[in-house]
């Protein structure tokens, strides 16, 4: 059996290819008709009957519809789906099932058409209706990307600033925020243009698929938004009052001791200090640290903003440390005598003479007698004994609580040599008159 299939195969082939030219052939010469179909878009008419009872639609299942028509075979490859327009009239739905009948029409090509084409299926477009909602929401801003390095986003211009949207009942209900989104990267000047409002749930995430159904009434947005310059400052806390006897302020404490400031160019041109003036920053009569809350906002202009900050309020201690006393030994040799006259000469005769000093611990550590500049003034004073007052030069942290009176001996250099010459010329004589006596006995 298998030898009669395979026997004359060559043969076989060759009355096979040749039918098929043949058929071909055939088909040509006669050009037959046939059924074609095509997929068709089915467009919607008169959505306005709907709008007018306050109520939108949504189309159930399909929406294209199958077209079939006859055409000749050699003309079928001519005929297009946009040769035809398949419609559903509103106007026509059965409101029980919400079913409306497809119609279709030729716009093209129509001479080509064996028969008038028909719809095939679905025969109906079936729609859902929904009760319709417009509901306004206040327009939200969502800057893209990183503005220039030393920038700071600034605030955003929006016209319109609220949009009013139209949609079904239950798709404007998962709307939270509607808002644009624009691109600010790398940006060192005013951003602006139009941008397309989307929409946004309560968890700041877009809402895909709702513009086919939901509208925003008003088109695009046009939008500015502010690209500020930023400046860091320092704080300037200005601290009031004296404190109490004995203690001393050291200065404020504060974890922020500058802030970085946004705004315009000119604005910023002349801010070189904030400047925390608040009655709450006293220290009247104080004798402990004092703690104080400021709110920096406060004290910044209106036209600036503070940035890096997540809580503009600070803690503010006015620190106050208690002053201490110590005694200093000053050696004769310690002070330095100013106006000194050359012909007399000075002795110091107290020997060593205590000072004591007042003033912050930490301060009265680092202070030395060599520091102290102690000098006395005895231009002037004729020899003798005398009392003077000794001066201290110290730095305005140290208070001087006492200190005794120098007493300096004042001998005259000049009256010592001559008493000194004196008692020379009187033991000559002496040893004279002692060897004239002693020839006179010889």
């Amino acid at each position: 059996m298998k030898e009669k299939l395979t026997r004359n195969l060559g043969i076989k082939l060759i009355a096979v290819f040749c039918a098929f030219f043949v058929w071909l052939a055939v088909v040509n010469v006669a050009n037959p008709s046939k059924m074609a179909t095509r997929e068709v878009p089915v467009t919607i008419l008169n959505e306005s009957v709907l709008e007018e009872a306050n109520l939108t639609y949504e189309v159930v299942g399909k929406k294209t519809a199958t077209i079939s028509f006859k055409v000749r075979t050699k003309d079928d490859y001519k005929i297009k789906a946009s040769d035809f327009n398949a419609y559903a009239d509103l106007s026509e739905m059965y409101d029980v099932t919400g079913a409306i009948p497809i119609r279709v029409e030729v716009v093209n090509n129509e001479e080509l058409l064996e028969s008038t084409p028909v719809v095939k299926s679905p025969e109906v477009l079936k729609v859902t209706t929904e009760e319709l909602q417009i509901k306004q929401f206040a327009l939200q801003a969502y800057p893209q990307g990183t503005v220039a390095d030393g920038y700071q986003q600034g605030a955003v211009s929006m016209v319109p600033s609220q949009v009013s949207v139209k949609g079904p009942v239950s798709q404007v209900g998962q709307i939270s925020t509607v808002g644009i989104e624009f691109s600010v990267e790398g940006a060192s000047s005013d951003v602006s243009g139009t941008a397309t409002p989307m929409y946004f749930d309560a968890n700041g995430n877009r809402l895909e698929g709702l513009e086919e159904s939901v509208k925003t009434i008003g088109g695009d947005v046009s939008y500015t938004m502010q690209v500020l310059k930023v400046k860091e400052v320092p704080l300037d806390f200005v601290v009031t009052g004296e404190v109490a006897s004995g203690y001393r302020y050291t200065g404020p404490e504060c974890s922020v001791k500058s802030i970085s400031v946004a705004g315009l160019k000119s604005a910023l041109a002349d801010v070189n200090t904030i400047t925390i003036q608040d009655p709450s920053l006293s220290i009247a009569g104080a004798s402990q640290d004092k703690v104080c809350e400021i709110d920096l906002k406060d004290f910044v202009d209106p036209s600036l903003t503070i940035v890096g900050l997540e809580d503009t309020s600070v803690e503010v201690t006015l620190k106050i440390e208690a002053l201490t006393e110590r005694t200093f030994l000053i050696e004769d040799n310690d002070i330095t005598l100013d106006g000194a006259d050359s012909d007399y000469q000075y002795e110091i005769g107290d020997g060593q003479m205590s000072v004591i000093v007042r003033g912050l611990k930490e301060d009265l550590d680092s202070l030395s007698v060599d520091k102290m500049n102690i000098h006395a003034d005895v231009s002037g004073l004729s020899p003798g004994e005398h009392t003077v007052t000794a001066e201290l030069e110290l730095d305005d942290a140290f208070e001087i609580v006492s200190y005794p009176g120098i007493t300096v001996r004042i001998e005259d250099r000049t009256s010592q040599s001559a008493a000194d010459n004196s008692g020379a010329y009187a033991g000559e004589t002496s040893a004279g008159s002692e060897e004239d006596e002693t020839a006179a006995g010889e």
